[in-house]
């Protein structure tokens, strides 16, 4: 028996307003000094002024824009055991214990924690602890935002999104869905791909769900390596099957040397830690009507971490890379740690 997690529920959110906390002075000048001091030994400088500037210019907070999805995808009557937070650009009020005040609205008051510095890596290894922690519910918010107060060595995301994930255990507990395996619940709105935009935050229709299958993770994978490893492990996930859609992050599409056409998605560019989320959602949701098998995979060239998942609609009977009985006790290839992290360091 698979003893994974399945994909139950999913929203997203395109932010376009300003972060409510930014419109209090008193934190806008706490966030200014906390800022400053942080990129002063760096090199780095907050512009004088810049906090006088409309809250609506000035970035977003990370608690409000997860906390919003929240109720999206986690009912009052469904307790999540573990939540987790991804993301690589910090946020205008860094400071703040962002984890533990999610773990505060989200229902079950769930053990909570972030996991930064592994830029678009950090959800795949969020949702591979999620994987590992054995909990009966996770949920996984993978968050960025579109303003720095100082000049980066990297381009920042271009849009300011936010997406949540709840995942499910597998085994037949009555953790999810119904008897059906319909996940579906009283008020969603089965949106299938909208921007989630100022309406508010943009439910995915998923069916049935889709359980993960395989979760791989490798390390200190160079720039003229990555396309050759990435297709390798889609040929090995996929293996030989011409049913399987591929999702690929912005970076990896760009030099993927695999088939192109409409079996292949491709995350929007320059959202790092958002963009092949977005996407797959985006496959799911527009293979409702008829699931398919996907596998998606994103790459981190700052890092040289390459990520890839899969996951197979619930209840087919032939999972795509899924580990045998003898390869469960395996750890995952090309991990730098004993302990499976990519990055000891980075949480």
């Amino acid at each position: 028996m698979d003893d994974g997690l399945r994909l139950l529920r999913a929203a997203r959110h395109t932010v376009t307003g300003p972060a409510a906390l930014l419109g209090d002075p008193r934190l806008r000048s706490r966030a200014a000094e906390y800022l400053t001091d942080l990129t002063r030994p760096y090199g780095r400088r907050v512009p004088d002024g810049l906090f006088d500037a409309p809250p609506g210019a000035l970035g977003q907070s990370y608690g409000e824009m997860a906390a919003e999805l929240i109720p999206a995808v986690v009912p009052p009557d469904e307790p999540v055991d573990l939540l987790v937070l991804a993301f690589a650009v910090h946020d205008m009020l860094p400071g703040r214990a962002t984890a533990a005040y999610l773990s505060h609205v989200c229902p079950g008051t769930p053990m909570s924690f972030a996991l930064c510095d592994q830029g678009s890596a950090a959800a795949f290894t969020g949702l591979r602890i999620a994987r590992e922690y054995g909990c009966r519910r996770a949920l996984l918010v993978t968050v960025e935002q579109a303003v720095l107060p100082y000049d980066a060595a990297v381009p920042v995301p271009a849009r300011h999104r936010a997406v949540a994930m709840l995942y499910g255990a597998l085994a037949g507990d009555g953790a999810h869905g119904d008897a059906t395996g319909n996940t579906a619940r009283p008020g969603d709105n089965g949106a299938t791909g909208g921007d989630g935009g100022a309406g508010g935050p943009d439910r995915i229709e998923l069916g049935g769900g889709a359980r993960v299958t395989a979760l791989r993770q490798h390390a200190d994978v160079g720039t003229g390596d990555v396309t050759a490893l990435a297709a390798a492990e889609v040929r090995e996930l996929t293996s030989g099957r011409t049913d399987v859609a591929v999702v690929l992050g912005a970076d990896l599409a760009a030099a993927w040397p695999g088939p192109g056409g409409g079996a292949v998605t491709t995350g929007p560019p320059r959202q790092p830690s958002t963009g092949v989320w977005w996407a797959l959602l985006d496959r799911l949701a527009g293979d409702a009507a008829r699931p398919r098998p996907v596998v998606a995979a994103d790459y981190e060239p700052g890092l040289g971490y390459l990520s890839v998942v899969a996951l197979e609609p619930a209840g087919r009977s032939e999972p795509v890379g899924e580990r045998g009985a003898h390869e469960r006790a395996q750890p995952l290839v090309g991990l730098r740690g004993a302990d499976g992290d990519p990055d000891p360091g980075a949480w």
